[in-house]
Formats: structure tokens, sequence, C-alpha cells
């Protein structure tokens, strides 16, 4: 099975279309190569992959929900004032966060450059 086929079975398609789950795959794949230095993607990694890309799309689903994304943006206590202000959307938000959650497993398959 494919990570594509592994993430779809978690995450239905209504709330992540195939284009969107394709790019996403596609993103973190090529974020994974990058950081190991490799122009592959060994199997033992399909895993890893698999849960980088759910845990960035699963960012991107509470993001979309409006109660997570509206926070006080300034509290005034004389006569009781709140500002509500947006927080940044996941898709702003880097996938090097989300690799940092996985290095000491990528880290087995890095390769060294000359």
């Amino acid at each position: 099975m494919n990570v594509f086929n592994m993430v779809r079975s978690k995450i239905p398609i209504e709330q992540v279309p195939d284009e969107e789950l394709l790019f996403k795959v596609e993103q973190v794949s090529q974020t994974i190569k990058t950081y190991c230095n490799r122009e592959d993607i060994p199997n033992e990694l399909r895993f890893v992959h698999t849960n980088m890309v759910i845990d960035i799309l699963t960012q991107e689903i509470k993001a979309k929900e409006p109660s997570n994304s509206m926070v006080a943006k300034s509290v005034k206590e004389g006569d009781v004032s709140v500002e509500f202000g947006t927080t940044t959307t996941a898709s702003e938000q880097s996938t090097m966060i989300i690799l940092a959650n996985y290095t000491s497993q990528l880290n087995r398959f890095r390769k060294l450059r000359w």
C-alpha cells in the first residue's frame, strides 16, 4: 500500500480532496528527500511519511474550524473590551515544524554530502 492510499484510509475525501492530498504527499516527500540528502525514500520510512502527511492535514483541518481560528488579540479591563483576531493558517505553517517531530526517525536514513 502506498502513502497516498494509507493517508486516504485515515482521512475521508469529504475533508481533503484527492488533489490536495496528492500535493501534501509530494510536499512531504520532497521535504524528507531534502532533509535526508536522498533521491529516494526508503520503504522503511513509508509509515513516517504517512504520519507526517496526516499531521499536516490534521492541523489544517483544525485550523479551518471557526472556534480554532479566533484568538483574543487584545483585552482591556476598564469597561471590558476584547478584540478578536485570527491565527495564522496551517498552510502558512512550514513543514519544517512537522519535520522536527520526526528527525530522530529520519536521521537513521540521512546520507552525507561531500
